[in-house]
């Protein structure tokens, strides 16, 4: 029975570190800068206005106005501009 026990708890920390390193690298690359939109009711597009970040801090703005960016890939003028964006603290 002691023979069991050191193994398995060597088995168990080191699960515990590589989930622990995981979620650590998930949330650094998570955290990037974006490209922020206001929707141009005139073309019914989105248009491209400034870089903000996904880091949670102030709402990011562009001439008064909140910017928002898109769940997708950055594009020149996507149809849809919904997910809050914040200012990027560069």
């Amino acid at each position: 029975m002691k023979k069991f026990i050191l193994p398995a708890l060597v088995i168990l920390v080191g699960a515990g570190s590589a989930f622990a390193t995981q979620t650590a690298n998930d949330k650094e690359s998570k955290l990037i800068d974006r490209q922020g939109y206001i929707y141009n009711f005139s073309t019914e597009e989105c248009d491209a206005v400034v870089m903000c970040s996904t880091e949670p801090g102030p709402i990011c703005t562009a001439n008064g106005q909140q910017v928002f960016g898109t769940l997708g890939a950055d594009e020149e003028h996507p149809l849809t501009c919904d997910v809050e964006l914040y200012k990027s603290q560069n």
